[in-house]
């Protein structure tokens, strides 16, 4: 029993140095004995068993005995042999440490070398740079002198011209200063000092001379949406300003356009207090002859030509419903323009459309305006216009085609690259159950 106990002792002993394993190699060799103390304890431990042993042999037999000396002999063997693994074990980790140990050194040596000749080249590259920047501080200063030398020259040199120019500059505000007299001269001999005449009957019947006064809307062009909104506005602030004076709606050249804008026209006229009398001078077709037809009162060039026709529809729809629909609405449409000139006339508008096709085979009724009076398509015929509002000379810019383009669409000429100019590209996008009531001779060609 003793043996064994002495046996489990050598495995606790073991046991202890296996957690020093796996820690550091100094833990390891504080733990275990050194080489001349690792003996001592295993004789102390024999001489112990062997006094056991030896009151056991006093109490026990000769064959008990041997038996124990065997088996502590077995047991001694064991520990030895364990005690030198764990010893080899230590001094093979002793050695590894210093491995590392030296292995450590030597790259930290490389490291500070390596760090020290980093640090040289760069105290080379500061130096250089120093030299560089000392150098160039040196080129600086003195391009710095030769340039103040220049300066200083083009500063005298500066003055002297300035000096010039001052002269100069006097010279030319005298100049000016004739110029712009003899041109204020000039112009004012293009202003007349004389007021726009007033007459409640413009007809001057001595000569048979319209007398217009400023109170002059001009009509132009193609009748848009926008440029309908700018003449009504002007028809409502020449009544707000004087509600009996009449207004000239001047048509020069107007080949029509929007059935809605014409109407538009035609309402503030009707409703205006003051009278709204429409001069035609040279041309006025469609919807701007139904507006000259309609007025209250019209006057009209003799040579001047007025043309009424049926409004025609371009229609896009897909199926027969559709067509029927656009006919339906292009039928009531003529009722109302077509039926207010024939009625103006005295006739029927069933005689005014077979009147229409009898004059040219595509219904367009084109009249000079002395024979538009006999159909009661103007109401008087002038040998002429007086403006008594014209007090300034005429600019020649002011009639230049691209005056009168934009005049025409009320906008400016068409972008490059296009055929219409923005203006124009509006216009051909009808409002919604609107009809374009122009006269395009090439357009109804094609």
């Amino acid at each position: 029993m003793i043996l064994r106990m002495n046996y489990k002792s050598l495995v606790v002993l073991s046991a202890g140095f296996l957690p020093i394993f796996g820690g550091s190699l100094s833990q390891l060799e504080a733990a275990v004995p050194s080489k001349n103390q690792k003996i001592k304890p295993v004789k102390e431990a024999v001489n112990q068993e062997e006094n056991l042993s030896t009151d056991i042999n006093k109490d026990g037999n000769a064959k008990r005995q041997s038996e124990l000396e065997a088996e502590n002999a077995l047991n001694r063997a064991l520990l030895e042999k364990s005690l030198s693994t764990i010893m080899a074990e230590i001094e093979r980790l002793r050695l590894e440490k210093e491995r590392k140990r030296l292995h450590k050194e030597m790259d930290d040596e490389a490291a500070r070398k390596e760090h020290n000749k980093a640090i040289q080249l760069l105290q080379m590259k500061k130096e250089k740079l120093v030299a560089e920047i000392e150098l160039a501080q040196v080129m600086f200063n003195k391009q710095m002198e030769q340039s103040s030398i220049q300066i200083a020259q083009l500063d005298r040199k500066t003055q002297l011209e300035r000096g010039k120019a001052l002269l100069l500059v006097e010279q030319k505000n005298r100049l000016q200063a004739e110029v712009d007299t003899l041109q204020m001269m000039r112009n004012r001999e293009k202003y007349l000092p004389k007021n726009p005449i007033y007459l409640k009957d413009p007809l001057r019947k001595k000569d048979n001379v319209l007398v217009l006064s400023d109170r002059c809307v001009e009509l132009d062009g193609v009748i848009t949406p926008w440029k309908a909104d700018h003449i009504v506005s002007q028809i409502q602030y020449f009544n707000n300003k004087n509600s009996s004076d009449p207004i000239f709606l001047v048509i020069t050249d107007s080949p029509g356009g929007y059935v809605s804008a014409g109407w538009n026209i035609l309402q503030a006229m009707k409703h205006s207090k003051a009278p709204v009398y429409v001069v035609v001078k040279t041309y006025a077709a469609s919807m701007a002859a139904l507006i000259a037809t309609l007025a209250t009162k019209s006057y009209s060039y003799p040579n001047a030509w007025i043309l009424h026709h049926q409004p025609t529809c371009f229609s896009f729809a897909l199926n027969v419903r559709a067509k029927q629909e656009d006919y339906e609405r292009l039928r009531k449409l003529w009722e109302r323009l077509g039926g207010a000139v024939a009625k103006k006339m005295g006739i029927s508008l069933k005689a005014f459309d077979k009147k229409l096709y009898e004059k040219s085979m595509k219904g367009d009724w084109i009249e000079y305006g002395d024979n538009a009076k006999k159909l009661k398509w103007v109401d008087v015929v002038i040998a002429g216009v007086d403006d008594s509002a014209l007090a300034v000379f005429p600019d020649p810019a002011d009639y230049t085609w691209e005056k009168y383009g934009k005049k025409y669409w009320n906008s400016t000429a068409a972008e490059e690259g296009s055929t219409l100019s923005k203006e124009a590209e509006e216009y051909a996008r009808l409002n919604p159950h609107d009809f374009n009531y122009c006269y395009n001779p090439l357009k109804q060609a094609k």
